[in-house]
């Protein structure tokens, strides 16, 4: 019984050595949740003149094995959107190797980029806050741009 115990003990302190070596840290804090925010245009090039594009999907990819979805939202009226996830559980390391696409065309905006897709990248910590006992990163995006 003892034995157990002890196995069972190691496991979990394993555990928790893991989770912590993984955490996604900005000058000492451990950040619990990112959140990404920008704006999306109907435009091949982010001039924020032109029209903005609503209900459209965003997401985020980020390279480690394989480019999968960390997150994604959609677009409000006025093109804004705001990305959240727990970087504990992703391939989240460097904000900057990271894109976030969305699709288009969409029913606010019939541009047609090469390959269906406008992408940006996460240009500027915003702000690390504490909320709900979270600490909260928040970032903005640059423009997105066809690629093309």
């Amino acid at each position: 019984m003892e034995k157990s115990n002890v196995f069972l003990l190691s496991i979990l302190l394993m555990a928790s050595l893991f989770s912590i070596s993984h955490a996604f840290q900005l000058w000492g804090y451990a950040i619990d949740r990112v959140s990404i925010r920008g704006v999306v245009y109907c435009s091949l090039d982010g001039d924020p003149s032109a029209p903005p594009v609503s209900n459209a999907t965003v997401y985020i990819e980020c390279p480690g094995g394989s480019n999968s979805t960390l997150a994604q939202a959609v677009t409000n009226q006025v093109g804004v959107f705001t990305l959240v996830f727990n970087p504990g559980n992703t391939t989240f390391v460097n904000p900057n190797k990271c894109d976030i696409k969305v699709n288009l065309p969409t029913n606010s905006c019939f541009i047609y980029p090469p390959g269906g897709v406008l992408i940006a990248s996460v240009n500027e910590l915003l702000s690390i806050i504490l909320q709900n006992l979270l600490i909260i990163a928040t970032y903005a995006t640059t423009p997105f741009l066809s690629l093309g």
